[in-house]
């Protein structure tokens, strides 16, 4: 026998952090994690129908403890960001503390259906479920006010389906994988009811008698459609939806991460290799030849000198199923290492000039804000004269056809990696520098070496 739950959000907004992750990392436990369906359920019988018996509750929440079929609807996942005053917070000086409110936005009438299959209940236990169900104020965060029912009948639609991995399955490497929280077997309902903050006093990661369970996507959902600007999407924004932000330096890094992350997003969705704007090759596999017409995954920082964001400026325009994998991507890690990882947003997409100002222009003067890297060496030649000439080569390749009328070198130390990490160390000659040129151009203006993934990034002044 099928039991299936029914959840909608009428609200729109599904808040839920994942158990072990910080409020600001920005997280949203989707697909729920069975643990936090038996805790909502075991709490509304508490306060709502404490007239259901024990004994038929108790035998329920043992039956539903085993990991249902996760069924969730399109969605994005978005996030607002309040200041709070801290205890340094005085009449003379403002200090405020940041905190992330993370959620998934759905649609006010898409349902969050979790499914179990051979489920043996009997029919005093349906009844109990049911009400439960009706009864349910909200999952996750009070905010996620929800509406709640068990249907007999349920067919999905554009649902992403999220199945229970056992520990002996193969598990594809490009996998779509989660981590939950769920109940051992039997379940033990004095664990159930302990509150997160005498689990730590207790000096445990996590309750007794639950462990992590991987659930794997099985199937993708359709996206949410976005409202699109009667423009060509040119650029994609991506906000960081975390509290740390990564320093300056670093940013290469991130970059790279957010390219391969889009491609491996685009190869889920395409059955054949085909041409290719986010990774800048033909059909063949060959390296685009198309005037720097492909995608640059460039960053953008804050006045702290940390990453602010992410942007990717597509000049040829982007659309179809590598926007949509574009769009899909919500975290960047390197393999198995959690020391690069990132969780990021896209936020808009549209025309650069209104997603990123600050790197458009027009203008005559153009300043660094990451080291400009020829892509040639100068051999014997004056460093400065070498400069001015590979920039102006760098700018006729762009098409723009001006000039360097006057050039400034910095003196500027600061560190910043200038390898991808899958490239091969190499110690290239770079400088941060201030251009005039002959006349006004506008931007982005990304050039010289790995200026796709934000070297020789320039800003107008």
């Amino acid at each position: 026998m099928t039991t299936t739950l029914v959840i909608r959000f009428p609200w729109g907004r599904y808040h839920a952090t994942p158990w072990g992750r910080h409020v600001n990392e920005g997280a949203v436990e989707l697909p729920p994690s069975p643990w936090r369906v038996l805790r909502a359920l075991y709490a509304v019988w508490q306060t709502r129908v404490p007239d259901l018996d024990e004994h038929i509750v108790h035998g329920l929440l043992d039956e539903l403890s085993k990991p249902p079929t996760v069924f969730v609807p399109p969605h994005e996942i978005a996030h607002t960001r309040h200041y709070y005053p801290d205890s340094r917070h005085t009449l003379a000086g403002s200090s405020v503390d940041r905190t992330l409110d993370a959620f998934a936005v759905v649609d006010r009438d898409a349902k969050l259906v979790l499914q179990w299959r051979s489920l043996d209940l009997d029919p005093p236990q349906q009844d109990a479920l049911a009400k439960l169900a009706m009864s349910l104020p909200y999952l996750g965060r009070a905010d996620s006010i929800c509406e709640a029912e068990v249907v007999d009948q349920w067919e999905p639609e554009d649902h992403e389906v999220w199945e229970p991995v056992d520990v002996a399955e193969f598990i594809p490497e490009n996998a779509e994988i989660a981590t939950v929280l769920a109940p051992e077997r039997p379940l033990d309902l004095a664990a159930l009811v302990a509150r997160p903050v005498d689990v730590r006093k207790g000096g445990l990661l996590f309750p007794a008698g639950t462990k992590f369970l991987a659930y794997q996507q099985r199937k993708p959902a359709s996206r949410v459609q976005r409202r699109r600007p009667n423009a060509p999407v040119t650029a994609v924004r991506f906000a960081i939806a975390q509290r740390v932000h990564p320093p300056q330096a670093d940013a290469l890094i991130y970059t790279d991460l957010l390219r391969r992350a889009a491609l491996s997003k685009l190869g889920g969705l395409r059955s054949e290799r085909s041409e290719s704007m986010l990774g800048g090759k033909t059909a063949e596999g060959s390296r685009a030849r198309d005037n720097h017409q492909h995608a640059h995954y460039l960053p953008l920082f804050d006045e702290s000198k940390h990453l602010d964001g992410l942007l990717v400026w597509i000049p040829g325009g982007l659309g179809g199923d590598e926007l949509e994998a574009l769009t899909r991507v919500t975290s960047l890690r390197a393999g198995t290492n959690d020391k690069w990882r990132l969780t990021l947003r896209a936020t808009e997409a549209g025309d650069v000039r209104d997603l990123a100002p600050q790197l458009t222009g027009p203008s005559r003067l153009w300043h660094s804000v990451t080291p400009f890297t020829p892509s040639r060496y100068r051999k014997k030649r004056d460093w400065h004269e070498f400069l001015r000439s590979e920039l102006e080569r760098e700018l006729s390749y762009r098409g723009l056809g001006v000039e360097v009328a006057e050039l400034r070198v910095s003196d500027d130390p600061r560190f910043f990696r200038r390898n991808r990490p899958s490239s091969p160390e190499r110690v290239r000659p770079s400088a941060f520098v201030s251009v005039r040129l002959n006349r006004e151009v506008a931007g982005p203006l990304p050039l010289g070496h790995l200026s796709h993934f934000g070297l020789g990034l320039f800003i107008p002044r």
